[in-house]
């Protein structure tokens, strides 16, 4: 057992140890507020903290980055079936012009109405055949896609252009275009008696003028220059 002067003198050391150690601590200089912030950092709390955020910040950069990629892939398949539907009834058409040039010239192509008129339902995919056989029209379909079928020329226009608002000015010439097509089949139907044989020049010019306005619009969409404008 301790005796009591001991246990006191005990008792003084340890008070006086714990004064040395504060006196000690107050005259070490203190830490710099970015050592400061450093420890902070630095503890295990602080970092596991920031490695949570960083990890959620980098999964949310992915994860708008995939959806901004399926859109824009979903964006660029759209715009490619709408330029291959249509350039695919401009090609119809054209080729239609090709043929009725070689009528013209064997007078078997009576009226400038029947060539522009014709033009134009190739462009709305409207094309027709009379079966001299059973006597009945027949529908024909040169869409490559058929949902577009029943689609008319100007609403595939308008809905590529509000697809791919860059292509806009072209797309308003090839409007423009087919506007004009239509305007002269309108025309040529309310001058001309069609039971009648029109005469050839008048039928070569509008067999020009027809194919001058499909290339047009085959231009605008292939991004090549033209000089043909409406």
């Amino acid at each position: 057992m301790l005796q009591e002067e001991e246990k006191t003198r005990i008792r003084a050391e340890e008070v006086f140890r714990q004064e040395v150690r504060r006196e000690i601590e107050d005259r070490a200089p203190k830490p710099s507020k970015g050592k400061r912030v450093w420890s902070i950092l630095n503890s295990s709390f602080a970092l596991f903290v920031l490695s949570s955020l960083v990890l959620g910040g980098l999964t949310k950069l992915y994860t708008d980055y995939q959806k901004r990629r399926s859109e824009q892939m979903q964006k660029n398949e759209t715009v490619r079936r709408f330029e291959t539907e249509i350039r695919n009834r401009i090609l119809e058409g054209l080729t239609a012009v090709r043929l009725d040039s070689e009528r013209v010239e064997r007078r078997q192509m009576y009226s400038a109405f029947d060539l522009y008129n014709e033009a134009v339902r190739y462009l709305n995919n409207r094309v027709s055949w009379y079966d001299t056989v059973t006597h009945l029209e027949v529908q024909l379909d040169f869409s490559i896609y058929p949902d577009y079928q029943h689609r008319s020329f100007a609403s595939l226009i308008a809905e590529l252009a509000a697809v791919d608002t860059s292509r806009f000015r072209a797309l308003q010439a090839a409007k423009r275009g087919y506007d004009t097509l239509a305007a002269l089949a309108d025309d040529a139907g309310d001058k001309e008696d069609r039971s009648r044989a029109t005469d050839k020049s008048v039928l070569l010019r509008a067999v020009n003028e027809t194919r001058d306005i499909l290339e047009g619009l085959e231009d605008d969409f292939s991004g090549r220059p033209t000089w043909r404008r409406f």
